[in-house]
């Protein structure tokens, strides 16, 4: 036999004994949701040593690889050498150095469900579901698993009725999440999307002037994060100017009150964002009077323990506040299109500013690379009119390493999962882009789209042939009885047939008949009735006891002439005889 014999006989041999595994991830369908525009409008971000070495270390020569290890090597002995900070930063990088500085952009999958601005997003901690709400009222789940490649959510709801969504948190475990909006109240739900509590957390009285006082909000909440250490307690920021600690087991009074006097008239502010700091150490506020506010979250809260007075431009809405892993660093995404990083040891200039990135929802967020060095923010557009970007800064300098043109419309919300490594964005339009890379990218939405589609079944094709039906012919027919229901119906129409009753007569007279006027109505009313107040057996006496030639006497004389003339008995016999007594009737007079 020759070479293409054997190989033949081969293909008809078993590969493998027992039950095959079927293959459910399909690469081609990878293909179908690749971006055409990867190419970066700015300049690339350069990948790290480890991320290169994974990156070449498939395609590369035995060589290469023996010359990558010897630079790892190199590298590691400089490592050894920096300070304290840069070992920290490795350590806590060491997840993500794998994942490498090139963002997984090259694959895109839109879900759309939204009518409305995507307000909201929230990935858990494994990266396995989505949370999304928007400006449509609308809370939705998506689970990647579950999930064909229809791209549809698994529950909707509506949390707060007629508010607009501003902030959904995972908590650290994953296994509930938090829901603010334009109410006074946040609504705890667990991981289905059922309430824990039916009206929320506590209202507060707004007639009380000093809201430390108060049990809870009085005004739309504006920010919510959980607290990184302690998973039973949270913090939210609201528009009457405070910052409030919660704990989900007393949902009927908060935990603690902070209570920021501001400068500008009136001595209050909106505080329009808060975040904590990875080691708890500190909770800051931004406030709409231009300023940022850092506390100590063990108190007492009666001035803060760092403060930066001109962080943005006044009346304007910071909407976003970020810390480093380093506890140091403290990023701002301000009302005034920039971005500030700031170093809180020494806060009163920032360290960086980037400028004209416009911004229009005051709940547009700023977030980190997994390996924090970068920063990225969505930029707004008039609607229909322009694109809406991505934009991603160097953390050290804030500038410009690459624009991602998402959409139409502008960019509200990102995430960038840092298990999953996967991208999303939420847009004005709706619109929920999730980007992926299938070579960097792991699980996630990929999970949908490599999924095989369903199989059709045999009732779902259709042949292009006459359908023989033979008992539709005439002569199958059988005769059934018509229904008499469209008769009687009919009928019922029909006055006559009907005998319906006259209807009644308006202000004019019709056939003859004479309309009941207002002036009938009210004479008619006027001669009172007095038979009801009348004894009736008294009634009947009268005529009784009246006598024959009287006028009331008119029963008798009506009788008069037909009945025959009285005999009278005159037998004294007779009258000798016991009388039998008769029972008295209605009318008998003693």
């Amino acid at each position: 036999m020759d070479d293409s014999e054997w190989a033949a006989f081969a293909d008809m041999l078993p590969t493998s004994f027992g039950k095959k595994k079927k293959n459910t991830v399909h690469v081609a369908n990878f293909d179908k949701t690749k971006r055409k525009d990867v190419e970066p409008s700015v300049a690339p971000v350069k990948a790290t040593e480890p991320a290169r070495a994974k990156q070449s270390g498939e395609n590369s020569t035995k060589e290469a690889e023996d010359e990558l290890q010897g630079d790892q090597a190199d590298d590691t002995k400089e490592k050894s050498e920096t300070d304290d900070e840069s070992d920290s930063e490795s350590d806590s990088g060491s997840d993500t150095e794998t994942l490498g500085l090139e963002p997984p952009i090259s694959h895109e999958v839109t879900l759309k469900d939204h009518t409305r601005s995507v307000s909201a997003l929230a990935l858990d901690p494994a990266g396995a579901r989505l949370l999304s709400g928007g400006y449509d009222y609308d809370v939705k789940l998506w689970d990647f698993a579950g999930m064909n490649q229809s791209f549809r959510p698994f529950r909707s709801f509506q949390p707060f009725g007629d508010y607009q969504l501003h902030d959904l948190q995972y908590s650290l475990s994953g296994d509930s999440f938090l829901a603010i909006s334009g109410a006074w109240y946040p609504m705890l739900y667990d991981r289905e999307g059922k309430p824990k509590y039916k009206d929320g957390f506590m209202k507060g009285d707004p007639y009380i002037r000093d809201l430390r006082h108060t049990a809870g909000h009085v005004a739309p909440l504006t920010g919510v994060q959980w607290h990184p250490l302690h998973r039973e307690n949270f913090a939210t920021s609201s528009q009457d100017g405070t910052v409030r600690v919660w704990n989900i087991d007393q949902p009927r009074k908060q935990k603690d009150v902070i209570m920021f006097k501001s400068k500008e008239r009136g001595g209050r502010s909106p505080a329009t964002a808060l975040s904590y700091t990875h080691d708890a150490a500190l909770l800051a506020a931004a406030y709409q009077d231009g300023t940022i506010q850092l506390w100590d979250p063990k108190g007492p809260f009666v001035r803060p323990s760092v403060a930066i007075p001109e962080a943005h431009q006044k009346q304007s809405e910071t909407s976003s506040l970020l810390f480093s892993k380093d506890n140091r660093t403290l990023v701002s995404r301000g009302g005034d299109d920039t971005v500030k990083v700031w170093d809180i040891r020494n806060a009163k200039q920032p360290v960086n500013v980037q400028h004209q990135l416009d911004i229009v929802h005051p709940v547009t967020n700023v977030i980190f690379s997994p390996d924090e060095r970068l920063i990225l923010t969505g930029t707004a557009c008039p609607k229909d009119k322009g694109v809406g970007k991505l934009v991603m800064m160097d953390r050290n300098t804030l500038e410009i390493q690459r624009t991602m043109h998402i959409g139409p419309s502008s960019v509200v919300k990102v995430l960038w999962h840092p298990r999953i490594n996967q991208i999303v964005t939420g847009s004005a339009n709706g619109d929920i882009h999730v980007f992926y890379n299938p070579e960097l990218s792991h699980r996630g939405v990929k999970m949908a789209v490599s999924k095989q589609p369903k199989k059709r079944a045999v009732d779902d094709f259709e042949i292009n042939r006459p359908i023989i039906n033979p008992h539709a012919l005439p002569m199958y027919r059988e005769e059934r009885v018509k229904s008499r229901k469209r008769k009687q119906k009919k009928l019922r129409e029909d006055p006559v047939s009907s005998h319906r009753p006259d209807l009644p007569v308006g202000k004019h007279g019709v056939g003859g008949r004479i309309a009941h006027g207002q002036q009938h109505a009210t004479l008619k009313h006027l001669n009172k009735d007095t038979r009801r107040d009348e004894d009736p057996r008294a009634a009947l006496l009268k005529y009784a006891n009246a006598p024959k030639d009287d006028d009331m006497s008119w029963v008798s004389a009506a009788y008069n002439e037909t009945q025959p003339e009285a005999i009278w008995n005159t037998d004294p016999e007779e009258e000798d005889l016991p009388k039998k007594k008769k029972k008295k009737g209605l009318f008998d007079i003693k």
